[in-house]
């Protein structure tokens, strides 16, 4: 039975907002970099897009005994408590003002933006939108990025089969450039380290297939998208991002091939997906670039 969350006040939670401070360590990139397979950065250039993401759970490091039964921080803060217990990174819209270099200071502000709720075949859903504003030390906004996250209602007492991948786009273009990818155990092990993200269903397997009712460990939704992003930068060495857009479409899982391509679809702009063998996609977006 779907819940009913018509009468769920959001207001208390809808323009709260949170600062942290952090630093964009190089070595934190290097890390990334290596156990994406990818080149170490030159010394004097600056991180590349959406390694901001690297410092995106933490800090402030909430303790150990704290983490909710599926891993993630207590809610309260910038999420609403009602009683949706799975959520996802929905979708993103993420704007590069300016560049960010190695090891600089930055300030996270985090507006909560929206909270909705919807019903629908998959019971009820709730969407929280999420502005982060990177500053620099000077003042000046480096990064927008305004996050959507869905939660979603228990699985049940026995595990639920998973979401339908979104079916192939009827004469899907062939794409113009394609990296292939198979994320194992390893990486998703690695991207959880280095974001600090402690969510479940990444990493344990009982828990995300007796609880969330999946059939494996989930990839990362900003693991995905930066691979994504990272097969348009390898096509396009010249061209710097100014803003992506992206959204979730079904969940992949460790060990599937990721094919992460594009088109191009006008001057300064290209297509992007993430599809699977068959042709779905899990993640659709779009790249404006000059």
């Amino acid at each position: 039975m779907a819940a009913d969350l018509s009468s769920f006040d959001v207001s208390p939670w809808v323009g709260r907002t949170t600062r942290t401070r952090v630093r964009a360590t190089r070595e934190t990139v290097e890390l990334l970099e290596s156990s994406l397979d990818r080149a170490t950065p030159a010394p004097d250039a600056p991180i590349a897009p959406l390694r901001h993401w690297l410092w995106f759970f933490a800090p402030p490091a909430v303790p150990t005994s704290q983490l909710g039964p599926d891993g993630h921080s207590p809610r309260g803060e910038l999420a609403p408590e009602w009683p949706l217990p799975r959520r996802m990174w929905a979708a993103s819209d993420v704007r590069f003002l300016l560049p960010v270099p190695a090891d600089a200071w930055l300030v996270r502000e985090s507006v909560l933006e929206s909270a909705t709720v919807k019903s629908g075949r998959s019971g009820t859903l709730g969407f929280v939108v999420l502005r982060h504003r990177w500053t620099l030390e000077d003042g000046r906004v480096a990064i927008d990025d305004a996050q959507t996250a869905v939660y979603r209602e228990a699985a049940g007492a026995a595990p639920a089969a998973p979401a339908a991948a979104a079916p192939p786009p009827a004469g899907i273009p062939a794409p113009a450039w394609e990296s292939v990818h198979r994320p194992g155990p390893e990486l998703l092990f690695r991207y959880s380290a280095l974001t600090f993200n402690t969510h479940r269903i990444h990493y344990d397997l009982p828990y995300v297939t007796g609880v969330e009712g999946y059939p494996g460990l989930v990839v990362h939704g900003p693991l995905m998208a930066t691979l994504m992003l990272d097969a348009f930068r390898d096509a396009h060495p010249a061209a710097t991002v100014r803003r992506y857009v992206f959204r979730a479409l079904s969940p992949a899982f460790s060990g599937a091939p990721l094919h992460c391509g594009g088109v191009p679809v006008g001057d300064g702009r290209a297509k992007v997906w993430v599809r699977g063998a068959d042709g779905r996609e899990h993640l659709s977006g779009e790249v404006e670039f000059d």
